[in-house]
């Protein structure tokens, strides 16, 4: 192993490992089986190091997301399953909020097999208020989604870009539900069945965003505008109004999708929550899906699954091991 592959595994052991809470163990402290399976799964996900992993073919694909530093084991178990579902891989940028510095994130992300594209805060900023969008610039600036906003709108002008939350874990290559990132000119998002829209801001700009199919802004491609300069920019006050709010961003998602865009198949994101508390989660695999967003509450849910594909992989990496010393003997036996 090369110094720089032991330096990562030592630096992700340093930084992402989180102490073992005894009282997991406790068969009768009162916490959801289904939670405290997450939350054991999560423990043992941040002591497993993940090892420098090989180069695949490069898309011709932007994939942008935006994290801050309490959510790095997330967004490596999200970057991870991407690089084990996907035949060909995206050119990564990772968006700071401000709670780190890209050389912090490079050593604990080494293990990435292609450089990750590191944004800021201010390198946002400063781009959206070069497009003429002042008011996004002030958006990202006060709130994590007016970040992830104008990620979206300064980015996709120059690249097909497939925004991404880093709640998401992947199963599946979904090239094919994408398509072609040249022909991404109208936005598209997930559907999902629940609407988490700012009622205010759709009634003044697109009632359509309240009535179903709803969207969710978790997943997002668009190689073009967004929407009409006029109609981003008075979004944008309305949503610095409120600008916690994440349902603010959502509903000027939706209203881009509404308005000129589409949705994403049904299969490309599972989001629901029906099997938030069971045992037994639901296995996306089986029913056909490419990648499940994980919303707040279901975090749990995305340590179990992260954890079974990880001990799904090191299942496949012994079979294939055990294959490669099996065949020496065979061709020994056949000379013989």
């Amino acid at each position: 192993m090369t110094d720089c592959a032991q330096s990562t595994l030592s630096v992700q052991q340093k930084v992402l490992a989180r102490k073992f809470a005894p009282g997991l163990l406790r068969p009768f402290s009162g916490m959801n089986v289904s939670v405290r399976f997450g939350e054991i799964a999560q423990t043992i996900v941040s002591r497993w190091p993940i090892a420098l992993q090989p180069a695949k073919p490069l898309a011709n694909l932007c994939y942008v997301t935006v994290s801050d530093r309490k959510h790095w084991l997330m967004l490596r178990e999200s970057l991870f399953s991407l690089h084990r579902s996907w035949n060909s891989l995206p050119e990564i940028t990772v968006v700071s909020d401000g709670s780190w510095a890209a050389n912090e994130f490079a050593e604990v992300f080494a293990w990435w097999p292609a450089p990750i594209t590191v944004l800021t805060r201010q390198d946002l900023c400063l781009a959206a208020s070069r497009a003429g969008f002042p008011d996004l610039a002030d958006y990202a600036r006060e709130s994590p989604y007016g970040l992830k906003l104008a990620a979206i709108v300064t980015q996709a002008v120059k690249q097909p870009v497939l925004f991404v939350d880093a709640d998401i874990l992947w199963f599946r290559d979904p090239a094919l539900l994408l398509g072609d990132p040249v022909s991404w000119d109208k936005p598209r998002a997930l559907r999902e069945s629940n609407c988490h829209q700012r009622r205010d801001m759709a009634l003044r700009h697109c009632a359509q965003v309240l009535e179903p199919p709803f969207v969710n802004s978790g997943i997002v491609a668009l190689h073009r505008e967004l929407m009409t300069p006029a109609l981003l920019r008075s979004m944008v006050q309305d949503a610095l109004r409120d600008a916690q709010d994440s349902a603010c961003e959502q509903t000027i998602i939706a209203t881009a999708v509404k308005v000129g865009g589409e949705l994403f198949p049904d299969k490309l994101s599972l989001l629901e929550f029906d099997d938030v508390h069971r045992f037994r989660s639901r296995n996306m695999k089986n029913e056909g899906y490419y990648s499940r967003h994980y919303v707040n509450w279901m975090r749990h849910m995305l340590y179990r699954d992260a954890l079974k594909l990880r001990l799904y992989r090191g299942r496949l990496e012994v079979r294939r091991s055990s294959q490669r010393v099996c065949v020496p003997s065979t061709q020994m036996t056949q000379r013989t």
